[in-house]
């Protein structure tokens, strides 16, 4: 951390972050230390060694590990203090590619977000339970459920199906960005379940005549329901009596 706030901040900032792990954490504690106007030393301190400061911040360390909610954490910086960007005369055709990746994988993960939220809603409506990310994942690799659609899901919560504006600036396929039938951008909501055609609402309407759960109303279908089926129990009197077997 040291090294990262000495000899090698100016190479951070000048390749603009590109590969470099906690780089929000960094950048706000570069900020602080520049706004300060004395001067500031670091020195490394050996743990668990009796020394009352270093103690006391191991053990508020594991309190922090150990809380049900975290704390909201400020990492804003002001403009003035906020080095964005990368200098052209020390980035590499490598350091490039790497950069355009880390962006790729941030909007994917602000998509799989945005994505389980919406199943996280659709699973509390249905159930009136809280699933942890990690179950609703799980859920959808039991052997149950055939690898096709393991694999529709996966792609479906990550946003990887090509349709909609994937097409728009591809030459020979622009037409693919709208649906034939509604004349909308496709997306994967507009094609299950907004699609005017006449088979998407067939295959609901067939889906619901073949509900076998009398005394369960056929659920609201969104998104969030689609993603979360695999986590959705329908016998919750059966499970119950097979937990107290």
């Amino acid at each position: 951390m040291i090294k990262g706030l000495t000899t090698h901040l100016e190479t951070w900032e000048n390749n603009g972050w590109i590969g470099i792990k906690n780089t929000r954490l960094f950048r706000k504690a570069a900020h602080l230390m520049r706004h300060r106007s004395a001067r500031m030393s670091l020195k490394w301190v050996k743990g668990h060694n009796g020394i009352q400061g270093n103690e006391g911040s191991d053990v508020l360390a594991k309190q922090g590990v150990n809380k049900q909610n975290t704390n909201p954490l400020n990492l804003d910086i002001p403009e003035e203090f906020d080095v964005q960007g990368a200098k052209l005369s020390t980035l590499t055709q490598a350091t490039i590619y790497k950069g355009i990746l880390e962006r790729k994988k941030a909007e994917q993960q602000k998509t799989s977000k945005k994505n389980l939220r919406l199943t996280h809603t659709a699973i509390k409506r249905i159930t009136k339970e809280i699933e942890m990310n990690t179950t609703i994942w799980q859920s959808t690799q039991r052997s149950t459920i055939r690898p096709i659609v393991q694999q529709f899901l996966y792609k479906m919560t990550h946003r990887t199906h090509m349709v909609g504006k994937y097409w728009r600036n591809i030459d020979g396929y622009e037409g693919r960005e709208t649906c034939a039938t509604c004349n909308e951008t496709e997306s994967m909501s507009h094609i299950l379940m907004q699609c005017k055609e006449k088979h998407t609402q067939l295959i609901w309407d067939l889906a619901k005549n073949l509900w076998p759960h009398r005394n369960i109303p056929w659920p609201e279908i969104d998104m969030g329901t689609i993603l979360g089926c695999s986590c959705f129990n329908l016998h919750p009197e059966r499970q119950r009596r097979g937990n107290q077997q």
